[in-house]
């Protein structure tokens, strides 16, 4: 019995030690050197208002096996100020790469640490090993306004996949940012429930802060849409929804079921009025799961 004892507690042990390996092998994490103070500073209203949309528009051709029958797809422009919860968690995403300024949509997500921002891979890193500098959250922007302040990034995450090859399967982005006087990022401005590997087909409700024409990327647009398309010439298959916003909407959290189960993350030329978004599967839990231990 002991000997039996003892050789179940070296199982539990290397158990303990697999795990976290195989979250490390899924995940990519880059400490930032930044100071928080200077990343602040950085980020004036006229750098916000003139930061590029980090749009993904892929131009082959997108040949569904049936193409369904489409309705006009309008994104619905939520009415600020944004301050009421769970509104609050949304908000756009401010970064440099390559010497530019780029804006995308981020969501603050519950978490042990209280400071995980949610987002597409490409808004924080370029899908080739680099991550991005001048990371910043700014929940519950509206025309200009940042009623809780500019939140900065001390580690960015993203999955293996996005980092090593720009795998549209796997274009999930994390953030964990820095306290703000004190206090942790969902303490102020409340949390979303993530959620994984969940059934596909269901009603998304998406949001982003769509900033390329006709938008400007001053306010919060929802689309509401069921599963239209899988994208197999990803592997996982991504997902197609109904929606016409555009770049700087990237990373914006899809709703359903009361989680976010997805985000913006890239079009097709070809194909109007269509957001495509990565399948949350095991790879994202893993980001996640790391995010909020960190």
């Amino acid at each position: 019995m002991r000997r039996l004892h003892v050789l179940l507690l070296a199982a539990l042990a290397c158990a303990l030690v697999i795990v976290p390996s195989a979250n490390a092998a899924r995940v990519k994490t880059k400490a930032v050197a930044q100071g928080k103070a200077a990343v602040q500073r950085y980020w004036t209203p006229e750098r916000m208002q003139n930061a590029r949309p980090a749009d993904r528009i892929l131009s082959g051709t997108f040949a569904p096996a049936a193409k369904p029958v489409k309705k006009p797809a309008a994104a619905v422009q939520i009415a600020p100020p944004y301050t009421s919860q769970p509104t609050s968690t949304n908000g756009k995403v401010f970064f440099s790469e390559g010497g530019l300024n780029y804006v995308c949509s981020g969501t603050a997500l519950l978490s042990g640490n209280k400071s995980v921002v949610w987002t597409a891979g490409h808004c924080v890193n370029d899908g080739a090993g680099t991550f991005h500098t001048n990371w910043a959250f700014v929940p519950a922007y509206a025309d200009g306004s940042r009623p809780y302040g500019t939140w900065t990034a001390r580690s960015l995450l993203t999955t293996a996949g996005w980092n090593n090859s720009g795998d549209f399967s796997y274009d999930n982005g994390a953030a964990i940012v820095n306290l703000n006087g004190g206090q942790a990022l969902t303490d102020v401005v409340g949390g979303r429930n993530p959620s994984f590997n969940y059934a596909r087909n269901q009603t998304y409700v998406s949001h982003g802060y769509p900033a390329a024409p006709p938008f400007n990327g001053q306010r919060l647009y929802t689309c509401t849409s069921p599963l239209i398309y899988d994208d197999t010439s990803a592997n996982p298959p991504t997902m197609g929804i109904d929606c016409d916003m555009t770049g700087g909407s990237s990373g914006g959290g899809w709703i359903a079921g009361g989680g976010v189960a997805s985000v913006n993350s890239y079009g097709y030329s070809t194909l109007p009025n269509v957001m495509f978004g990565p399948y949350q599967g095991t790879v994202s839990q893993s980001l996640y799961t790391q995010a909020a231990s960190g």
